[in-house]
């Protein structure tokens, strides 16, 4: 027979009540009481069910992922799918189930929103925060549900994960410089992205500091014909550059080598270097030096976050920001590859 709440409870002496509120470390239980119930539960291996526990916590048990964007132009691609995989990891090491949602059409956060708080389908959420608009954040605030932000929103400080832009950036930059390059143009992904702002102010920086005047750069959405049109006017407008720093990788990166081909640009004789890491980019000729972000282990933050919002606690932190690798090769004239 299933050993039960109410046994405990018959064989403590005390109501189901009580040792519910003892098993979810409830207050206002004498010491002695608590003790005996769970002397009971050791010495039984008793084991709550999971379903009845989360209705009495009023709990799902399940995780929420927003991506702010079409599942056709997220799931497709690395980034998002290596951030889902730490953050799949950590919630299943925790119990938690995950469910993953993508929006109705780009940006359409509070649609997404809507649809999962009508339904009180998750205990919390982590969020894309490039495309969080000031209502979306409202509507959770007011409906006190946990989120956790992967990405810094400059209109709203909260938990978030984040990666160093800035210092990723400015490594590339420095490195380009020291490789020979003096005329690196960039092209960045939507101007209105937080990161992407960041990245071109580091970028500027970087040049600053280097002592170079000369700088070329264009913004781009994540659209195949928008990029190359963009990289096109860039590298039309500025015959004289001799290197790219791109903001990004993945599809944008795709895009743009397939333009360099066709214009029978050679690397490393031109240089590139790309924020974004891949292992495929270390079979490419040349190899690609890029930064590499920790995608996995933000998933992973992010989930861990998450859990102690949900659990009452208060985190030590309210950013959690993680550095990235400068992973040489030989796309910027470098001689040897990483081991």
């Amino acid at each position: 027979m299933k050993l039960t709440i109410n046994k405990i409870a018959e064989l403590a002496g005390v109501s189901k009540g009580t040792v519910s509120k003892v098993l979810n470390d409830h207050r206002g239980i004498s010491a002695s009481t608590r003790e005996r119930v769970l002397r009971l539960v050791k010495q039984l291996d008793y084991h709550p069910d999971a379903s009845a526990r989360a209705l009495a916590l009023q709990k799902t048990g399940v995780l929420g992922f927003l991506i702010p964007h079409e599942a056709g132009s997220s799931l497709t691609g690395h980034y998002w799918t290596i951030v889902l995989s730490g953050i799949s990891q950590q919630a299943a090491r925790s119990g938690y189930n995950l469910l993953v949602l993508t929006t109705p059409k780009e940006g359409d956060i509070q649609g997404a929103l809507n649809h999962i708080l009508k339904r009180s389908t998750v205990d919390g959420l982590i969020i894309g925060s490039e495309l969080l608009d000031k209502e979306s954040l409202s509507t959770l605030v007011l409906r006190k549900i946990p989120f956790v932000l992967l990405g810094r929103n400059p209109d709203f400080q909260h938990y978030c994960v984040d990666v160093d832009s800035v210092r990723g950036t400015v490594e590339m930059i420095n490195h380009m410089v020291r490789q020979g390059y003096r005329k690196i143009g960039a092209l960045f992904g939507p101007g209105y992205y937080p990161y992407t702002r960041e990245r071109y102010a580091a970028y500027s920086q970087a040049l600053q500091s280097n002592g170079i005047t000369w700088s070329a750069s264009a913004f781009s959405e994540y659209k195949s014909a928008t990029i190359r049109k963009n990289l096109e006017t860039l590298l039309d407008a500025h015959p004289e550059m001799d290197s790219l720093y791109l903001a990004s990788g993945g599809d944008f990166m795709y895009d743009v080598l397939k333009v360099l081909k066709e214009r029978n640009v050679r690397l490393p004789d031109f240089g590139l270097g790309v924020f974004d890491d891949y292992p495929f980019m270390e079979l490419l000729t040349p190899a690609i030096t890029a930064i590499r972000q920790p995608l996995f282990e933000a998933g992973q933050e992010a989930a861990l976050l998450l859990q102690r919002l949900i659990d009452g606690s208060t985190p030590s932190g309210s950013v959690v920001q993680l550095p990235t690798t400068l992973i040489t090769r030989e796309s910027c004239r470098e001689v040897t590859r990483e081991k």
